[in-house]
Protein backbone atom coordinates (compact mmCIF):
# COMPACT_ATOMS: atom_id res chain seq x y z
CA UNK A 1 0.00 0.00 0.00
CA UNK A 2 0.96 3.94 -0.50
CA UNK A 3 1.73 5.78 2.02
CA UNK A 4 3.17 9.22 2.92
CA UNK A 5 5.51 9.64 5.95
CA UNK A 6 6.47 13.50 7.40
CA UNK A 7 9.61 14.05 7.83
CA UNK A 8 10.37 17.24 9.63
CA UNK A 9 13.90 18.44 7.32
CA UNK A 10 17.09 19.11 9.44
CA UNK A 11 18.61 21.03 6.88
CA UNK A 12 22.28 23.17 7.16
CA UNK A 13 22.02 27.07 5.93
CA UNK A 14 22.90 26.50 2.51
CA UNK A 15 20.38 23.63 2.31
CA UNK A 16 17.39 25.25 3.00
CA UNK A 17 18.48 28.42 1.14
CA UNK A 18 18.50 25.89 -1.89
CA UNK A 19 15.43 24.31 -0.90
CA UNK A 20 13.74 27.78 -0.31
CA UNK A 21 15.11 29.01 -3.47
CA UNK A 22 12.94 25.93 -5.44
CA UNK A 23 9.82 26.20 -3.28
CA UNK A 24 9.75 30.42 -4.68
CA UNK A 25 10.53 29.33 -8.04
CA UNK A 26 7.58 26.65 -7.76
CA UNK A 27 4.93 28.70 -6.27
CA UNK A 28 6.08 31.62 -9.53
CA UNK A 29 5.31 28.57 -11.93
CA UNK A 30 2.33 27.74 -10.67
CA UNK A 31 0.98 31.70 -10.93
CA UNK A 32 2.40 31.29 -14.71
CA UNK A 33 0.18 28.26 -15.12
CA UNK A 34 -2.66 30.10 -13.85
CA UNK A 35 -2.23 33.75 -15.84
CA UNK A 36 -1.71 30.92 -19.39
CA UNK A 37 -4.75 29.02 -18.95
CA UNK A 38 -7.32 32.06 -17.46
CA UNK A 39 -6.12 34.08 -20.43
CA UNK A 40 -6.55 31.46 -23.15
CA UNK A 41 -9.91 30.85 -21.09
CA UNK A 42 -11.31 34.13 -21.29
CA UNK A 43 -9.72 34.42 -25.10
CA UNK A 44 -11.51 31.66 -26.51
CA UNK A 45 -14.77 32.38 -24.42
CA UNK A 46 -14.93 35.87 -26.42
CA UNK A 47 -14.96 34.47 -29.58
CA UNK A 48 -18.12 32.72 -29.18
CA UNK A 49 -21.10 33.96 -30.16
CA UNK A 50 -23.50 32.94 -27.75
CA UNK A 51 -20.94 33.29 -24.58
CA UNK A 52 -23.39 35.80 -23.18
CA UNK A 53 -26.82 33.90 -23.08
CA UNK A 54 -30.11 32.01 -21.37
CA UNK A 55 -29.18 29.03 -20.20
CA UNK A 56 -30.74 26.38 -18.19
CA UNK A 57 -29.10 25.79 -14.04
CA UNK A 58 -31.17 22.87 -13.21
CA UNK A 59 -34.60 23.91 -13.14
CA UNK A 60 -33.72 27.82 -13.65
CA UNK A 61 -33.32 29.65 -16.49
CA UNK A 62 -31.25 32.62 -16.01
CA UNK A 63 -29.53 34.97 -18.42
CA UNK A 64 -25.40 36.06 -18.32
CA UNK A 65 -22.19 34.93 -18.85
CA UNK A 66 -21.98 30.92 -19.91
CA UNK A 67 -19.95 29.05 -17.99
CA UNK A 68 -17.83 26.68 -20.12
CA UNK A 69 -15.12 24.33 -19.36
CA UNK A 70 -11.69 25.27 -19.34
CA UNK A 71 -9.74 23.41 -22.41
CA UNK A 72 -6.14 24.04 -20.96
CA UNK A 73 -4.75 21.18 -20.50
CA UNK A 74 -1.05 19.63 -18.63
CA UNK A 75 0.78 19.30 -21.86
CA UNK A 76 -0.55 22.52 -23.66
CA UNK A 77 0.83 24.11 -20.45
CA UNK A 78 4.05 21.99 -20.60
CA UNK A 79 4.75 23.23 -24.06
CA UNK A 80 3.92 26.72 -23.29
CA UNK A 81 6.31 27.44 -20.40
CA UNK A 82 9.28 25.04 -21.53
CA UNK A 83 11.36 28.92 -21.75
CA UNK A 84 9.55 29.82 -18.58
CA UNK A 85 12.72 31.00 -16.23
CA UNK A 86 11.08 29.33 -13.17
CA UNK A 87 10.69 26.14 -14.98
CA UNK A 88 14.00 26.05 -16.36
CA UNK A 89 15.42 26.87 -12.57
CA UNK A 90 13.79 23.63 -11.30
CA UNK A 91 15.05 19.91 -12.76
CA UNK A 92 12.62 18.86 -15.68
CA UNK A 93 10.39 16.41 -13.79
CA UNK A 94 10.01 18.38 -10.59
CA UNK A 95 8.78 21.47 -12.64
CA UNK A 96 6.06 18.72 -14.80
CA UNK A 97 4.66 17.55 -11.00
CA UNK A 98 4.37 21.43 -10.38
CA UNK A 99 2.27 21.75 -13.89
CA UNK A 100 0.40 18.72 -13.18
CA UNK A 101 -1.08 20.15 -10.26
CA UNK A 102 -2.26 22.74 -12.27
CA UNK A 103 -3.74 20.37 -14.35
CA UNK A 104 -5.65 19.05 -11.56
CA UNK A 105 -7.20 21.99 -10.58
CA UNK A 106 -8.56 22.32 -14.05
CA UNK A 107 -9.70 19.15 -14.00
CA UNK A 108 -11.79 19.84 -10.78
CA UNK A 109 -12.90 23.32 -11.98
CA UNK A 110 -14.72 20.81 -15.64
CA UNK A 111 -16.10 18.93 -13.07
CA UNK A 112 -17.41 21.40 -10.96
CA UNK A 113 -19.27 22.86 -14.10
CA UNK A 114 -21.19 20.01 -15.06
CA UNK A 115 -22.29 19.66 -11.11
CA UNK A 116 -23.02 23.34 -11.11
CA UNK A 117 -25.62 23.15 -14.60
CA UNK A 118 -27.07 20.49 -12.87
CA UNK A 119 -27.71 22.55 -10.08
CA UNK A 120 -25.76 20.75 -7.10
CA UNK A 121 -23.22 23.62 -6.41
CA UNK A 122 -22.26 27.41 -6.68
CA UNK A 123 -21.24 29.07 -9.95
CA UNK A 124 -17.18 27.69 -9.57
CA UNK A 125 -14.43 30.14 -10.57
CA UNK A 126 -11.47 29.31 -12.11
CA UNK A 127 -7.84 28.27 -10.16
CA UNK A 128 -6.79 31.77 -8.20
CA UNK A 129 -3.24 32.92 -8.20
CA UNK A 130 -1.06 32.20 -5.07
CA UNK A 131 0.26 34.71 -3.07
CA UNK A 132 3.59 36.39 -4.86
CA UNK A 133 6.74 36.13 -3.35
CA UNK A 134 5.24 32.73 -1.43
CA UNK A 135 6.33 28.78 -1.55
CA UNK A 136 4.57 25.73 -2.99
CA UNK A 137 5.56 22.30 -2.43
CA UNK A 138 8.68 20.77 -5.19
CA UNK A 139 7.93 17.03 -6.02
CA UNK A 140 10.66 14.65 -6.98
CA UNK A 141 9.27 11.05 -8.65
CA UNK A 142 11.90 8.33 -8.22
CA UNK A 143 13.41 8.65 -11.52
CA UNK A 144 14.84 12.23 -10.63
CA UNK A 145 16.22 11.05 -7.32
CA UNK A 146 19.59 8.90 -6.88
CA UNK A 147 20.34 6.92 -4.13
CA UNK A 148 23.82 6.60 -2.60
CA UNK A 149 25.15 6.01 0.98
CA UNK A 150 22.09 5.99 2.54
CA UNK A 151 21.31 9.76 0.86
CA UNK A 152 18.97 10.23 -1.84
CA UNK A 153 20.42 13.15 -4.17
CA UNK A 154 17.52 14.93 -6.42
CA UNK A 155 18.10 16.18 -9.97
CA UNK A 156 19.27 19.96 -10.24
CA UNK A 157 18.41 21.85 -13.53
CA UNK A 158 21.62 22.82 -15.51
CA UNK A 159 20.85 26.65 -14.68
CA UNK A 160 20.63 26.40 -11.20
CA UNK A 161 23.70 23.65 -10.47
CA UNK A 162 26.76 26.03 -11.24
CA UNK A 163 25.49 28.51 -8.50
CA UNK A 164 25.34 25.23 -5.76
CA UNK A 165 28.37 25.77 -3.32
CA UNK A 166 27.37 21.86 -1.38
CA UNK A 167 26.00 18.97 -2.65
CA UNK A 168 22.20 18.39 -1.78
CA UNK A 169 21.06 15.16 -0.54
CA UNK A 170 17.87 13.95 1.10
CA UNK A 171 18.98 11.33 4.13
CA UNK A 172 16.71 7.97 4.03
CA UNK A 173 15.33 7.06 7.69
CA UNK A 174 15.94 4.34 8.89
CA UNK A 175 12.89 2.41 9.18
CA UNK A 176 11.99 3.11 5.65
CA UNK A 177 13.34 0.48 2.67
CA UNK A 178 14.98 2.70 -0.46
CA UNK A 179 12.83 -0.14 -2.64
CA UNK A 180 9.84 1.47 -1.21
CA UNK A 181 10.55 5.35 -2.33
CA UNK A 182 7.75 6.01 -5.16
CA UNK A 183 8.55 10.42 -4.71
CA UNK A 184 9.68 12.69 -2.28
CA UNK A 185 8.24 16.13 -1.95
CA UNK A 186 9.93 19.55 -0.29
CA UNK A 187 6.97 20.59 1.72
CA UNK A 188 6.63 24.35 3.29
CA UNK A 189 4.59 24.35 6.24
CA UNK A 190 4.16 27.29 9.16
CA UNK A 191 7.67 28.39 8.29
CA UNK A 192 9.68 25.02 8.32
CA UNK A 193 10.20 22.90 5.65
CA UNK A 194 9.41 19.14 5.58
CA UNK A 195 10.05 15.55 3.36
CA UNK A 196 7.16 13.80 2.39
CA UNK A 197 8.61 10.53 1.60
CA UNK A 198 5.82 8.59 -0.53
CA UNK A 199 6.65 4.90 0.12
CA UNK A 200 4.83 1.39 -1.32
CA UNK A 201 5.84 -1.18 1.40
CA UNK A 202 4.25 -4.31 -0.69
CA UNK A 203 1.42 -4.89 1.76
CA UNK A 204 -1.69 -5.64 0.57
CA UNK A 205 -5.03 -4.92 2.19
CA UNK A 206 -6.59 -7.62 3.96
CA UNK A 207 -10.19 -8.17 3.27
CA UNK A 208 -10.75 -11.25 5.59
CA UNK A 209 -8.85 -11.85 8.94
CA UNK A 210 -9.27 -15.13 10.71
CA UNK A 211 -8.43 -14.33 13.31
CA UNK A 212 -11.27 -11.74 13.94
CA UNK A 213 -15.06 -12.77 14.27
CA UNK A 214 -16.89 -10.43 12.17
CA UNK A 215 -20.19 -10.76 14.69
CA UNK A 216 -18.80 -8.86 17.01
CA UNK A 217 -18.10 -4.77 16.85
CA UNK A 218 -16.92 -1.92 18.98
CA UNK A 219 -19.67 1.37 19.01
CA UNK A 220 -18.13 4.83 19.40
CA UNK A 221 -20.15 8.09 20.16
CA UNK A 222 -18.09 10.43 19.82
CA UNK A 223 -18.00 13.93 22.15
CA UNK A 224 -15.91 16.40 23.80
CA UNK A 225 -15.41 16.14 27.21
CA UNK A 226 -15.98 12.23 26.46
CA UNK A 227 -14.32 12.28 23.32
CA UNK A 228 -14.90 8.80 22.07
CA UNK A 229 -17.57 6.60 24.49
CA UNK A 230 -17.50 3.06 23.32
CA UNK A 231 -19.53 0.07 23.92
CA UNK A 232 -18.90 -3.60 22.65
CA UNK A 233 -21.10 -6.70 21.94
CA UNK A 234 -19.34 -8.37 24.41
CA UNK A 235 -20.20 -6.29 27.31
CA UNK A 236 -17.41 -3.84 27.69
CA UNK A 237 -17.65 -0.35 27.08
CA UNK A 238 -14.74 2.33 27.81
CA UNK A 239 -14.10 6.03 27.53
CA UNK A 240 -11.24 8.00 25.46
CA UNK A 241 -10.95 11.38 28.07
CA UNK A 242 -11.03 14.49 25.84
CA UNK A 243 -10.35 17.19 28.49
CA UNK A 244 -6.41 17.30 27.73
CA UNK A 245 -7.99 18.37 24.05
CA UNK A 246 -10.04 20.59 24.91
CA UNK A 247 -7.01 21.85 27.35
CA UNK A 248 -5.07 22.24 24.19
CA UNK A 249 -7.49 23.71 21.98
CA UNK A 250 -8.39 26.49 24.72
CA UNK A 251 -4.71 27.38 25.13
CA UNK A 252 -4.19 27.48 21.28
CA UNK A 253 -7.01 30.32 21.10
CA UNK A 254 -6.10 32.30 23.98
CA UNK A 255 -2.21 32.60 22.51
CA UNK A 256 -3.66 33.18 19.10
CA UNK A 257 -5.90 36.08 20.49
CA UNK A 258 -2.96 37.55 22.71
CA UNK A 259 -0.70 37.91 20.00
CA UNK A 260 -3.69 39.05 17.78
CA UNK A 261 -4.82 42.01 19.96
CA UNK A 262 -5.12 45.19 18.12
CA UNK A 263 -3.98 44.14 14.96
CA UNK A 264 -6.13 43.24 11.39
CA UNK A 265 -7.91 39.76 11.28
CA UNK A 266 -5.47 38.22 8.49
CA UNK A 267 -2.45 39.29 10.49
CA UNK A 268 0.12 36.66 11.00
CA UNK A 269 3.41 36.42 12.23
CA UNK A 270 6.65 34.07 12.88
CA UNK A 271 4.78 33.46 16.75
CA UNK A 272 1.77 32.58 15.15
CA UNK A 273 3.61 29.83 13.18
CA UNK A 274 4.80 28.68 16.57
CA UNK A 275 1.90 28.23 18.35
CA UNK A 276 -0.12 26.68 15.27
CA UNK A 277 2.76 23.98 14.92
CA UNK A 278 2.88 23.15 18.03
CA UNK A 279 -1.33 22.60 18.29
CA UNK A 280 -1.08 20.89 14.82
CA UNK A 281 1.79 18.72 16.45
CA UNK A 282 -0.61 17.76 19.24
CA UNK A 283 -4.07 17.16 17.57
CA UNK A 284 -1.78 14.72 15.05
CA UNK A 285 -0.08 12.88 17.98
CA UNK A 286 -3.78 12.63 19.70
CA UNK A 287 -5.10 10.84 16.53
CA UNK A 288 -2.31 8.65 16.20
CA UNK A 289 -2.98 7.22 19.84
CA UNK A 290 -6.60 7.03 19.47
CA UNK A 291 -6.65 5.00 16.30
CA UNK A 292 -3.98 2.94 17.40
CA UNK A 293 -5.78 2.28 21.10
CA UNK A 294 -8.90 1.81 18.97
CA UNK A 295 -7.70 -0.99 16.66
CA UNK A 296 -5.61 -2.59 19.02
CA UNK A 297 -8.25 -2.79 21.37
CA UNK A 298 -10.20 -4.66 18.62
CA UNK A 299 -7.65 -7.27 17.51
CA UNK A 300 -7.37 -8.40 21.41
CA UNK A 301 -10.59 -8.77 21.74
CA UNK A 302 -11.08 -10.46 18.06
CA UNK A 303 -13.65 -8.09 17.14
CA UNK A 304 -14.32 -7.62 13.10
CA UNK A 305 -16.59 -4.76 13.35
CA UNK A 306 -15.79 -1.12 14.22
CA UNK A 307 -18.53 1.38 14.28
CA UNK A 308 -18.63 5.40 14.60
CA UNK A 309 -21.50 7.60 14.40
CA UNK A 310 -20.74 10.32 12.37
CA UNK A 311 -23.41 12.95 10.55
CA UNK A 312 -21.36 14.38 7.38
CA UNK A 313 -21.03 18.29 7.84
CA UNK A 314 -22.18 18.01 11.25
CA UNK A 315 -19.77 20.71 12.33
CA UNK A 316 -20.85 23.53 9.76
CA UNK A 317 -22.92 26.16 10.96
CA UNK A 318 -22.95 24.78 14.26
CA UNK A 319 -24.53 27.14 16.96
CA UNK A 320 -23.77 26.10 20.36
CA UNK A 321 -22.96 28.88 21.86
CA UNK A 322 -19.28 30.87 22.08
CA UNK A 323 -18.11 28.62 24.62
CA UNK A 324 -19.79 25.21 23.16
CA UNK A 325 -18.44 25.90 19.75
CA UNK A 326 -14.86 26.20 20.92
CA UNK A 327 -14.72 23.11 22.95
CA UNK A 328 -16.46 21.08 20.33
CA UNK A 329 -15.73 22.01 17.11
CA UNK A 330 -11.86 22.29 17.07
CA UNK A 331 -11.72 18.21 18.09
CA UNK A 332 -10.48 16.63 15.34
CA UNK A 333 -12.63 13.87 15.19
CA UNK A 334 -13.06 14.12 11.74
CA UNK A 335 -9.42 13.68 10.72
CA UNK A 336 -9.32 10.78 13.29
CA UNK A 337 -12.04 8.56 11.27
CA UNK A 338 -9.55 9.62 8.08
CA UNK A 339 -6.48 7.24 10.07
CA UNK A 340 -9.20 4.25 11.16
CA UNK A 341 -9.74 4.20 7.39
CA UNK A 342 -6.38 3.19 6.63
CA UNK A 343 -5.44 1.24 10.03
CA UNK A 344 -8.67 -0.62 9.53
CA UNK A 345 -7.50 -1.77 6.05
CA UNK A 346 -4.14 -2.99 7.40
CA UNK A 347 -5.97 -5.85 9.85
CA UNK A 348 -9.01 -6.63 7.76
CA UNK A 349 -11.25 -4.90 10.26
CA UNK A 350 -14.29 -3.40 8.72
CA UNK A 351 -15.04 0.13 9.86
CA UNK A 352 -18.64 1.06 9.57
CA UNK A 353 -20.00 4.83 9.87
CA UNK A 354 -23.88 5.62 10.87
CA UNK A 355 -25.82 8.49 10.75
CA UNK A 356 -26.15 9.26 14.83
CA UNK A 357 -29.75 10.94 14.66
CA UNK A 358 -31.84 10.63 17.88
CA UNK A 359 -29.20 8.16 19.72
CA UNK A 360 -28.62 9.96 22.85
CA UNK A 361 -32.54 10.94 23.27
CA UNK A 362 -33.60 7.34 22.39
CA UNK A 363 -32.95 4.47 25.32
CA UNK A 364 -31.21 1.64 24.73
CA UNK A 365 -32.77 -0.38 27.28
CA UNK A 366 -36.15 0.09 26.64
CA UNK A 367 -35.42 -0.57 22.22
CA UNK A 368 -36.94 2.68 21.45
CA UNK A 369 -37.04 2.58 17.78
CA UNK A 370 -34.20 4.97 16.08
CA UNK A 371 -35.46 6.84 12.95
CA UNK A 372 -33.48 8.56 10.65
CA UNK A 373 -32.59 12.36 10.58
CA UNK A 374 -35.54 13.92 9.28
CA UNK A 375 -37.72 10.97 9.56
CA UNK A 376 -38.74 10.76 12.89
CA UNK A 377 -42.36 9.71 13.32
CA UNK A 378 -45.36 12.94 14.43
CA UNK A 379 -45.98 11.01 17.93
CA UNK A 380 -42.17 9.69 18.26
CA UNK A 381 -41.38 10.23 22.18
CA UNK A 382 -37.92 8.62 24.13
CA UNK A 383 -38.94 6.33 26.89
CA UNK A 384 -36.41 7.78 29.08
CA UNK A 385 -34.19 11.27 29.13
CA UNK A 386 -30.95 12.73 30.27
CA UNK A 387 -31.38 14.03 33.58
CA UNK A 388 -27.92 16.05 33.97
CA UNK A 389 -24.77 16.04 32.14
CA UNK A 390 -23.20 12.97 31.51
CA UNK A 391 -26.78 10.35 33.16
CA UNK A 392 -29.68 9.06 31.44
CA UNK A 393 -32.63 8.06 33.28
CA UNK A 394 -34.60 4.95 31.19
CA UNK A 395 -38.02 4.11 32.12
CA UNK A 396 -38.32 2.45 35.44
CA UNK A 397 -35.67 5.29 36.79
CA UNK A 398 -32.80 2.87 35.24
CA UNK A 399 -29.54 5.20 35.95
CA UNK A 400 -27.09 4.48 33.13
CA UNK A 401 -23.85 6.76 31.25
CA UNK A 402 -25.68 8.99 28.70
CA UNK A 403 -22.48 8.62 26.65
CA UNK A 404 -22.80 4.77 26.63
CA UNK A 405 -26.49 4.84 25.81
CA UNK A 406 -25.75 6.83 23.18
CA UNK A 407 -23.03 4.20 21.63
CA UNK A 408 -25.31 1.04 21.98
CA UNK A 409 -27.82 2.72 20.26
CA UNK A 410 -25.42 3.64 17.85
CA UNK A 411 -25.09 -0.19 17.37
CA UNK A 412 -28.49 -0.87 16.76
CA UNK A 413 -28.80 1.47 13.96
CA UNK A 414 -26.75 -1.46 12.20
CA UNK A 415 -27.17 -4.76 13.92
CA UNK A 416 -29.37 -6.01 11.04
CA UNK A 417 -27.12 -4.85 8.42
CA UNK A 418 -23.89 -6.17 10.10
CA UNK A 419 -25.70 -9.22 11.75
CA UNK A 420 -24.53 -8.18 15.66
CA UNK A 421 -25.80 -10.03 18.40
CA UNK A 422 -26.16 -7.68 21.57
CA UNK A 423 -27.56 -9.58 24.00
CA UNK A 424 -24.59 -9.72 26.40
CA UNK A 425 -25.22 -5.29 25.95
CA UNK A 426 -26.95 -4.53 29.40
CA UNK A 427 -27.00 -2.19 32.10
CA UNK A 428 -23.62 -3.01 33.48
CA UNK A 429 -22.02 -2.22 30.43
CA UNK A 430 -23.65 1.25 29.90
CA UNK A 431 -23.13 1.88 33.60
CA UNK A 432 -19.32 1.92 34.58
CA UNK A 433 -17.15 2.61 31.44
CA UNK A 434 -13.60 2.62 31.96
CA UNK A 435 -11.65 6.03 31.29
CA UNK A 436 -8.44 6.26 29.41
CA UNK A 437 -6.51 9.03 29.11
CA UNK A 438 -3.93 8.80 25.93
CA UNK A 439 -1.34 11.31 27.24
CA UNK A 440 -0.51 10.43 30.51
CA UNK A 441 -2.40 6.97 32.18
CA UNK A 442 -1.68 5.08 29.04
CA UNK A 443 2.38 3.79 29.98
CA UNK A 444 4.72 2.58 27.53
CA UNK A 445 4.46 -0.85 29.01
CA UNK A 446 0.73 -1.08 28.58
CA UNK A 447 1.22 -0.26 24.87
CA UNK A 448 4.13 -2.91 24.22
CA UNK A 449 1.71 -5.18 25.94
CA UNK A 450 -1.15 -4.39 23.27
CA UNK A 451 1.35 -4.56 20.44
CA UNK A 452 2.71 -8.06 21.49
CA UNK A 453 -0.44 -9.32 21.74
CA UNK A 454 -1.64 -7.84 18.32
CA UNK A 455 1.26 -9.24 16.95
CA UNK A 456 0.73 -12.57 17.79
CA UNK A 457 -2.77 -12.23 16.90
CA UNK A 458 -2.16 -11.09 13.57
CA UNK A 459 0.37 -13.76 13.14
Amino acid sequence: MYRTIPIKAKFTDEEKAYHLDQCQNANSLINCAIYHTRQTHYQWREEQSNAFSVYWRGDELRCGWKLYKCRTTYPELDKALKLNPHYKALAAQAAQQTLKSVGESIKSYNSLVDAYYQGEVNRPSLPGYRKKGGLAAVTFPRQALTYKDGCFSPSISRETKPELITQIELPLPEFIDSDWVKEVTIRPCLGELWIDWIIDDGKEPIKVNPNLDYSQAWGFDHGGTNWLTGVSTHGESLIIDGRKLKSMNQGYCRLVAKYKHGKSEFYWDTNLDRVQRKRNNQMRDAINKAARFIVNRCLVDGIGNLVIGWNEGQKNGSQIGKRGNQNFMPIPTGRLIERLKQLCTEYGIVLTLTEEAYTSQASFLDGDSLPKHGEKPQRWTPSGKRVKRGLYKASGNQLVNADCNGAGNILRKVATQLGLNLAKVGRGSLTLPKRYDLFSKLKRSYREKCEATVFQAVA
